[in-house]
């Protein structure tokens, strides 16, 4: 199989992340749908764009090596995609600039702008590629790049190429490139109403050769987590030395993160969580999980089978406006100030002593409206009123 190459500025259409995921929510058959792909070829040419589809139709089956060697091959040879789902005559032209990479590697813009006043299109820019100064017609720029250490020359290249774009640029690349976690650390550190747990990152050599003694500034327990990864993959809570020479002893990666463990229990024993989507400075709620362990994330905290979990997550939505954003309302704005991006997401909870306690804060981390309107009703209106301010911030952009 091959994937046909096109000029420069010329958008192959695709169906796109956010469509593919939804059917994979919804229990479509992917595997037909590869199939389909496939058997469209002409000749044994595949568009871009649809060769593009079948990348992402692999990273969820699990295929992630084939599906990466797929979008390197795709990608090499054109860059710049379309949404079929394009209402024509949309009134507003987006233009997303993203990076290759797995299903986190970028905003997940088109599930913020699933409506047919906008237009939505890709651009792709690879490592050790110059980011282009002359861009594809549109109304506004929207930097996808989500931050990594792969991203890191991305978005130092857009950062760089940024300044001689002509049309408003939303979520500039050089506040991107203060979203790791280290990087919110240090933006945030001493904020008022704002606890940033300490983190320190090492090396796995080094800390062994050390007697896998923790360093300087931080107390046990401590959690321990590779850098680059997410939802809780190799992520453990370390309560002791011989705990971390065990960790160690067993971890693939030689980067670590080491980061101060807060308790944050409340009275009733339980952690909460919260996803809050935050959009030229204003909090919106996208999801609070509850669990009776530490490590929560929503599909493990119970809430599809639990509906005291549901109620009161229904609670939170409810009333977040006039309690949880207006108690932390100092907090918010301060990371919109010291962060200075137009979308960031936070996952957070509340701290004993009641400030705002941010355990990462980024771009990429998906908001979505796929859950069940029949187990979670409140979800729906909610998630509306993230995408509707999501595409309001775009619209202002332009006038």
């Amino acid at each position: 199989m091959q994937a046909s190459a096109h000029p420069e500025f010329w958008p192959s259409p695709m169906i796109g992340q956010a469509r593919l995921i939804r059917a994979a929510f919804e229990g479509s058959d992917l595997a037909a749908c590869a199939q389909a792909i496939v058997a469209g070829a002409n000749n044994g040419v595949v568009e871009a764009g649809a060769a593009l589809d079948l990348s992402t139709i692999l990273l969820l089956l699990q295929r992630s090596e084939e599906a990466l060697k797929l979008q390197t091959d795709v990608l090499h040879g054109h860059r710049h995609f379309r949404l079929r789902s394009n209402a024509p005559g949309a009134r507003t032209r987006v233009l997303v600039i993203v990076a290759a990479g797995d299903l986190m590697a970028n905003t997940p813009v088109d599930f913020l702008l699933d409506d047919p006043g906008f237009s939505v299109e890709y651009l792709y820019i690879l490592p050790g590629q110059e980011a282009p100064r002359r861009l594809p017609e549109h109304d506004v720029v929207v930097v996808g790049v989500a931050y990594s250490r792969a991203n890191e020359p991305v978005l130092e290249a857009l950062d760089e190429a940024a300044a001689h774009w002509t049309r408003p640029v939303f979520n500039l690349p050089r506040s991107v490139l203060r979203t790791s976690r280290h990087g919110i650390a240090e933006a945030l550190a001493g904020a008022p109403g704002i606890l940033v747990p300490r983190i320190l990152r090492a090396g796995r050599s080094s800390l062994i050769a050390g007697g896998s003694r923790i360093p300087q500034g931080l107390d046990f327990p401590i959690l321990v987590r590779p850098i680059d990864t997410h939802a809780g993959n190799d992520l453990q809570r370390i309560e002791h030395t011989p705990a971390l020479g065990d960790y160690l002893a067993g971890a693939q990666a030689e980067e670590l993160y080491l980061t101060q463990f807060c308790d944050y229990r409340g009275p009733d024993g339980l952690y909460r969580k919260y996803r809050i989507a935050l959009i030229d400075g204003a909090p919106f709620l996208c999801h609070m999980a509850i669990r009776d362990h530490w490590m929560i994330h929503y599909l493990n905290a119970g809430m599809l089978d639990d509906s005291r979990k549901q109620a009161e997550e229904a609670s939170a939505m409810a009333a977040f406006d006039t309690v949880f954003a207006r108690r932390h309302r100092q907090a918010f704005a301060e990371i919109h100030r010291r962060l200075g991006l137009d979308y960031l997401v936070l996952d957070c909870a509340e701290s004993r002593d009641g400030r705002l306690l941010i355990f990462e804060a980024d771009t990429g981390m998906v908001v979505h409206d796929m859950d069940s309107a029949e187990i979670y009703p409140y979800k729906a209106p909610q998630m509306r009123k993230v995408f509707s301010a999501f595409q309001q911030a775009l619209a202002t952009r332009i006038g």
